[in-house]
């Protein structure tokens, strides 16, 4: 490792000393100061360019029963809510954040077939709380695994389960930076001096850090005996402009479309 790299560490830590001390609350602290989203926002993963966007919805539309409706965990503003509304009949956008759901419920103002809603889907029995309301429903995440601890994640796909019935299908879209977490900062601009600001605002709200998302990482908490995947690929995470140009910058991620088992029990 560079002596280079490792200068960007008392960047980090200085800037990680501003998070709140209540971590419970993070999450919702960062949205409610985000001032602007899309490329030239504050949100380091919201780039408003459709094209990674689209490669979900064709997936979605080859391989889900379009007649269902969609639930987007982890919405943040709202910007995939959306973008899944024009496939299916009613998108419902879950967030952990209250600051967030207000947000994309704002960005999404006329758009009749979209909700959005404060929901912990790590929580017991959110799953359950959901398919007795919607039904059998299909299943968007793009980044959120990453950032939960394993019994999380586990958690979290057990209510997926309860959400997606007999003929639900879930896609995941996570990062899987090969490298370190350095090497990480180092691919997104970070140096001794300068970090990019949507980086800067996001170590500075103390959320949770990112780790690899990956096969061994999908076989933990979707066993394949119980999950048969249908697709299984290397994809691109996009964020915003990170190093002062108008480029959308992007990070190596992982992508797996799933439809669960018949058997019920994990």
């Amino acid at each position: 490792m560079s002596w280079k790299k490792l200068l960007i560490v008392p960047n980090v830590i200085r800037v990680q000393r501003q998070a709140p001390k209540d971590v419970s609350t993070r999450w919702d602290q960062y949205w409610a100061s985000v001032r602007q989203t899309g490329s030239h926002g504050d949100v380091l993963w919201d780039s408003d360019s459709r094209l990674e966007g689209d490669q979900y919805l064709d997936q979605m539309h080859q391989h889900c029963d379009t007649s269902l409706p969609v639930v987007d965990v982890g919405c943040g503003n709202g910007r995939f809510t959306r973008m899944l509304a024009e496939v299916f009949p009613f998108a419902l956008g879950l967030d952990i954040s209250p600051s967030a759901v207000s947000r994309a419920a704002q960005e999404s103002d006329g758009i009749k077939n979209v909700s959005f809603r404060p929901v912990d889907m790590t929580e017991r029995a959110a799953g359950s709380a959901l398919a007795s309301e919607l039904g059998e429903a299909n299943v968007f995440v793009r980044g959120v695994f990453h950032v939960l601890d394993k019994p999380e994640r586990v958690a979290m796909a057990t209510n997926l389960r309860d959400v997606l019935g007999a003929r639900g299908t879930v896609l995941l879209a996570e990062t899987n930076y090969p490298g370190s977490s350095l090497d990480y900062l180092e691919h997104l601009g970070a140096t001794a001096t300068w970090l990019p600001e949507p980086l800067k605002k996001a170590i500075g709200a103390g959320i949770p850090r990112p780790s690899h998302f990956g096969e061994a990482e999908l076989a933990e908490c979707f066993p394949a005996n119980h999950w048969p995947p249908l697709l299984i690929q290397s994809t691109s995470i996009l964020t915003v402009p990170m190093r002062g140009t108008d480029d959308t910058d992007s990070l190596p991620g992982y992508l797996a479309l799933l439809r669960a088992s018949s058997e019920r029990k994990r």
